[in-house]
């Protein structure tokens, strides 16, 4: 399941003026900040862009105008301002991680990291920059060098709970459940109220087949955001294989309501379809599933679980295959038992 990671964003604007016009810059500009603090995204880019008119090559306002874009959920704008930024001021640091993040938000990772790189020169006692690194390489699943990010952003800044979320998800990806179990604890003991580790938390436990724990672990991570999509779907996953079906429709519905993109959120649905004997619902939501992402845990099994259900063994093993091929155990262990 997937695991919502946040991408820390910082945007500072930088100014030295001293003619009429490059006062106004200055103040459009930082009327522009303040309204990013307002969360007045669109009324923030037109003060950026009115020190855009005043000056075209100032590369501050560029910067700021990107912000106010990413913050609005425009990143592909956003990108587009940060572009005019550097090339105008080729050292830009702060506009390099700034279009750093925006690449991660539309899964560019590799031009995140790029990107980084200059940013990690000027900034090199950052931890928000390491954080930014090892995010980009867990979305590539290089685990290994994410590790190593996210310890030098724990030796500047030990006590960020995050940090130590993050190293457990490298090693929960990894399959190195104990290890993963203990810098979640970690990060709990820094802050009780990190809904994202006691989120992980839940995970471990769910692949440990604890349900219970599990469903107490969610149950905290949901105290600190109720509407938080993920945590929903999992806490509706959860339910499922508790065999509480109603109160796991309730989660995965809310939860497909505030984001339907998840895939994952899918593939729960036809797995509680399958659970209620409603195959068709169950193998339509499969379908959803898989156009999202072919490469989902336990989508091909509960697939081959249906096909097996209905009678069809060729395409039940065939499912189970694909499940056995991506590494899912229960997909092993009913290739072994049901497949020639």
């Amino acid at each position: 399941m997937r695991f919502s990671f946040l991408v820390i964003v910082f945007f500072i604007a930088i100014a030295g003026c001293s003619s009429s016009s490059e006062q106004r810059q200055e103040q459009f500009i930082i009327k522009g900040y303040q309204a990013i603090d307002s969360r007045q995204y669109d009324k923030s880019r037109d003060y950026f862009q009115e020190a855009i008119d005043l000056n075209g090559e100032n590369a501050a306002a560029w910067n700021g105008k990107g912000v106010a874009l990413y913050k609005a959920g425009r990143p592909y704008d956003a990108i587009s301002a940060f572009n005019e930024a550097v090339t105008i001021k080729p050292d830009y640091t702060r506009a390099y991680y700034n279009r750093s993040n925006a690449f991660y938000d539309v899964g560019e990772y590799y031009r995140a990291l790029d990107d980084l790189e200059p940013a990690l020169q000027h900034y090199q006692d950052s931890a928000f920059v390491y954080m930014a690194k090892g995010l980009s390489l867990t979305a590539l699943e290089q685990y290994d060098s994410a590790r190593q990010s996210f310890v030098q952003a724990a030796d500047i800044d030990k006590e960020n709970a995050e940090i130590w979320t993050n190293i457990a998800i490298t090693f929960y990806y990894q399959k190195q459940y104990e290890e993963a179990s203990s810098y979640i604890n970690k990060a709990i003991a820094l802050d009780a109220e990190e809904g994202n580790a006691w989120n992980l938390k839940a995970l471990i436990e769910i692949e440990q087949d604890d349900f219970k724990e599990a469903l107490n672990a969610v149950n905290t991570a949901i105290g600190t955001d109720k509407f938080q999509p993920y945590f929903l779907n999992n806490r509706g996953y959860i339910h499922t294989m508790l065999g509480s079906l109603d109160l796991a429709e309730r989660d995965l519905q809310q939860s497909i309501s505030i984001d339907e993109k998840n895939p994952y959120v899918y593939r729960n649905l036809g797995i509680l379809a399958f659970k209620r004997a409603a195959f068709t619902e169950a193998e339509r939501y499969f379908d959803l599933a898989l156009k999202r992402n072919d490469e989902l845990p336990l989508l091909h099994f509960y697939r081959g679980e249906l096909y097996r259900q209905q009678g069809d063994t060729t395409k039940a093993c065939e499912a189970y295959a694909i499940s056995r091929k991506i590494g899912d155990r229960k997909g092993i262990e009913a290739m072994s038992s049901f497949c020639p």
